[in-house]
């Protein structure tokens, strides 16, 4: 009668699943670097409502929530995500976010602790914990968090141009 087994359904659904998900970040992140952190926001949010406890969204969201200057809950967004990532990468760009984030919201010692903690190349502590001792105010940690978050320097503009991109 059927000649497909339910291990195989089970799996195909999986494999669909995972791939709605990459698209949902590949939409997002598209928006952020167009600058509609809005439009990002909302991709993030309707997500949530039907994968609440995936950590890429948790942590999506809350990297929107920072440009957008939405501090404490991103700040929330991030502490429930990362205990749950296992994306290695995606933790250590949020634990930097979260220093500047700890640091905008006047938990300076938090931010310190954190950064001293942090690996990696844009995100890692020498590049950090500077920043965070000479508290940094403003702008410049905004201009920290879209460098750590969208990997833009002081001469780009968060618009897309699919040479850079490539």
């Amino acid at each position: 009668m059927f000649e497909t087994s339910v291990d195989l359904l089970i799996g195909m659904d999986t494999i669909r699943a995972e791939e709605t998900r990459y698209r949902i970040h590949q939409t997002a992140n598209q928006l952020q670097r167009l600058g509609d952190y809005q439009a990002a926001e909302k991709v993030y949010r309707d997500a949530l409502l039907i994968y609440p406890n995936k950590p890429g969204m948790m942590l999506g969201l809350a990297g929107v929530l920072s440009l957008l200057g939405k501090y404490e809950e991103a700040i929330d967004w991030v502490e429930r995500g990362l205990p749950l990532s296992s994306n290695e990468k995606q933790k250590a760009t949020m634990r930097a976010v979260l220093c500047f984030l700890y640091l905008k919201s006047g938990l300076e010692k938090k931010a310190d602790m954190l950064a001293s903690k942090l690996p990696h190349k844009r995100e890692c502590r020498e590049a950090i914990q500077p920043l965070i001792s000479q508290r940094i105010q403003g702008e410049a940690i905004d201009k920290e968090i879209r460098r750590i978050l969208l990997g833009l320097d002081d001469t780009d503009t968060p618009e897309y141009s699919e040479e850079k991109h490539l």
